[in-house]
């Protein structure tokens, strides 16, 4: 949980009033959807290309969905006026070139790119995608929380109703069943899932 709500929260900065676009809505997208809706943002806008992800981000709070990258774009492009996005935040499962390119086009002008995913190649394109509209790229692990802070304040929000953590265990899985669980979530069948493990055994 940190990891996701954390990238919204901390990394990306999110504000009171901005867009911002997630890219997979998995265990760390979800995350990052409640991170940004409780930072304020106007618009959080998910693109997962698997219909249950995206029905599951308005449950965390998102307030639009799509399919594509495509789709997305235009929903920004047409909301904002043109100004595009202020943040985009990347929590797919394998980062490949293209979700970068997409993450890139989506924010506007100092508009910031958010990476919390690992994979394969880096974007090969005009630096002045970058360089040009003062774009900026950051990375970062756990979502740049801190155990001793973040842990407790989430724990918190928890208890208060104002953080879903029950809602994102989607299904859970005998010891036996752990193989179907990968699958399930290689399939995009969950959000997340949990193994439970009989101790009377």
């Amino acid at each position: 949980m940190p990891t996701g709500w954390g990238s919204a929260v901390h990394l990306a900065g999110v504000r009171p009033g901005q867009t911002v676009v997630i890219f997979g809505a998995g265990g760390v997208g979800s995350n990052a959807v409640q991170g940004a809706a409780m930072a304020g943002a106007e618009r959080v806008v998910v693109v997962d290309p698997v219909e249950f992800k995206r029905d599951m981000a308005k449950v965390f709070g998102a307030t639009h969905t799509f399919a594509t990258a495509e789709e997305a774009t235009a929903f920004v492009i047409q909301s904002t006026w043109g100004e595009l996005a202020d943040h985009a935040i990347i929590t797919v499962g394998v980062l490949h070139d293209e979700v970068i390119h997409d993450a890139i086009n989506i924010v506007g002008k100092t508009g910031q790119v958010t990476v919390t995913a690992v994979g394969n190649g880096w974007i090969d394109e005009n630096p002045g995608m970058l360089i040009g509209y003062q774009r900026r790229i950051q990375g970062g692990i756990y979502g740049g929380c801190s155990p001793l802070v973040d842990i407790p304040r989430l724990i918190s929000l928890y208890k208060s109703g104002k953080l879903k953590v029950d809602e994102l265990i989607t299904r859970r899985y005998a010891l036996d069943e752990v193989n179907q669980g990968y699958q399930d979530m290689l399939d995009g069948r969950n959000i997340r899932g949990v193994v439970l493990i009989d101790h009377d055994d």
